[in-house]
């Protein structure tokens, strides 16, 4: 198991960081590609809480395996989200967004970008679990660009509402703002309570995306149980 949590641990840190230090889908999904086949034959490489949930919902996985998956990929999470603040610095085009976002409902257009974060990673789960566990598919070597390549169309065609269908990375982009402020020294400055005031209106929001990830990851397996009951 401590293989695996250290795989997971790695994976899931530099998805993450690739995630929110590029603005461009691509290399994240060529990085996300050869993460899949350095991890897989240990960990079988989830670096997605909503997948390990999926796996253990589709019979693949334990539920003291899932606690610690999920466990490991949400404090790599942190771990990247503080790497990339001190990469990136902090925006000061991020901080008038978030004194402007301070006035706001934080669940403003919330209802379209959670179907979309519905779809997509009920879409990327049941792919994973298609290539990566059915005995349809067994034994095949495509598995990670099959799952880089779903990655990179649902971001592609749904980027102006930007879904990460993973919680890790969801986790990552809400606090990257209030480590750049931190790690450029504006901790205890005006920049920095409006950053921390903006994370604690958002957390909400943030949270529920997390919940409906997790619901489109359950959907897809309950979905993969049906066409394939014999399939266990």
């Amino acid at each position: 198991m401590r293989n695996k949590l250290l795989i997971e641990a790695v994976g899931t840190f530099f998805l993450c960081l690739a995630a929110l230090v590029s603005s461009d889908l691509l290399p994240v999904a060529a990085l996300l590609c050869a993460l899949i086949y350095m991890g897989a034959p240990v960990s079988l490489a989830h670096y997605n809480p909503a997948v390990s949930l999926a796996f253990r919902l589709r019979g693949r996985s334990s539920s003291r395996a899932l606690w610690s998956y999920v466990g490991v990929q949400l404090t790599a999470a942190v771990l990247a989200a503080m790497v990339a603040g001190t990469l990136l610095g902090h925006d000061s085009e991020h901080a008038k967004g978030a004194v402007d976002a301070l006035s706001e409902s934080a669940f403003v257009g919330f209802g379209v970008s959670a179907l979309v974060e519905l779809l997509c990673t009920f879409a990327l789960a049941f792919v994973i679990l298609m290539v990566g566990t059915s005995r349809l598919t067994a034994g095949n070597s495509y598995y990670g660009l099959a799952i880089a390549v779903a990655v990179l169309g649902l971001s592609g065609t749904f980027g102006d509402l930007n879904p990460t269908m993973n919680p890790a990375v969801s986790l990552a982009s809400s606090l990257v703002g209030a480590f750049a402020a931190i790690f450029d020294g504006l901790l205890g400055t005006k920049t920095f309570v409006t950053e921390t005031l903006y994370l604690a209106k958002v957390a909400p929001r943030i949270l529920a995306e997390i919940a409906v990830q997790f619901v489109g990851a359950a959907l897809a397996a309950w979905f993969f149980r049906v066409l394939f009951p014999e399939d266990r």
